[in-house]
């Protein structure tokens, strides 16, 4: 995914199939539900580090190890 296409994600912001997630420092268990609505749809995009108002706040750097399995383009 180039840089350009998930600026556009980020700010059309949320709905059927975009979920923006905070999850600094670790996957909360609604990041699990919105792959699996998305499984059931048409699929989507979930964005992790950035929050509910399309800001970017990053995942903490000594986590992204653990979050390594799930964070792919």
């Amino acid at each position: 995914m180039t840089p350009e296409k998930l600026k556009a994600i980020i700010s059309q912001g949320e709905g059927t199939e975009v979920e923006l997630k905070e999850s600094k420092d670790s996957l909360a268990r609604k990041v699990y539900e919105s792959i699996c609505a998305f499984l059931n749809r048409r699929g989507g995009h979930v964005v992790l580090g950035v929050d509910n108002d399309r800001n970017v706040v990053g995942i903490n750097p000594s986590k992204v190890h653990a979050l390594g399995n799930f964070v792919m383009c």
